[in-house]
């Protein structure tokens, strides 16, 4: 999987969010910008943070273009 690393700590840190009153439900979103391969991983909208897999995290190039993620 593309970017596995980071889609799972979006999963993670998405769920930290809501548990630490941050955020509730799907609000807002989380990406993390990887540098060295210059990829983006985002958040779907309208899912819950607890109901996100990292497989539905998209993949994005600078560009925006989704290259990976459901």
């Amino acid at each position: 999987m593309l970017m596995e690393k980071e889609r799972k700590l979006i999963v993670e840190f998405g769920k930290k969010l809501v548990t630490a009153g941050l955020t509730s439900g799907t609000g807002g979103n989380l990406s993390i910008f990887n540098r060295e391969k210059k990829l983006m991983a985002i958040t779907p909208s309208g899912i819950d943070y607890f109901e996100i897999k990292p497989e539905n995290v998209a993949v994005l190039t600078i560009e925006g273009e989704q290259i990976d993620g459901d």
